[in-house]
């Protein structure tokens, strides 16, 4: 399935959990974020406050896609950006998660297995 087929076919429950969802995957991302630095005794402020700056202009971009939805008429949009910020914070989540000592291992195994399950 390529990625207009998916983002088409992918439906929220609501417009409201469209927004939050990210929002929510945003909130994680930096509380990981923080955890693994406070681990890894590496707290620093001026990357926390840009960290926190880029995912204010991820919001704003979040509410532009809306913004050209309820304009234009043109719903993939919306919905592929708020999907790409989650899954871009799923990654950085397990990115947060490697940091802090978490052992992955047994995920990349499973992940492995399902793509070959695939082809």
């Amino acid at each position: 399935m390529d990625f207009n087929n998916f983002i088409t076919n992918f439906d929220f429950t609501s417009n409201l959990w469209q927004i939050i969802c990210p929002i929510c995957f945003m909130i994680g991302d930096i509380i990981s974020g923080f955890i693994q630095a406070v681990i890894n005794k590496n707290v620093e402020t001026q990357k926390m406050r840009e960290g926190i700056y880029r995912k204010f202009l991820l919001i704003m971009l979040i509410f532009l896609s809306y913004i050209i939805q309820f304009t234009f008429g043109i719903n993939f949009i919306s919905k592929g950006v708020s999907i790409y910020i989650i899954f871009m914070e799923i990654l950085s989540i397990l990115e947060n998660l490697k940091k802090a000592g978490v052992n992955l291992e047994k995920l990349g195994e499973i992940l492995k297995i399902e793509k070959r399950e695939e082809k």
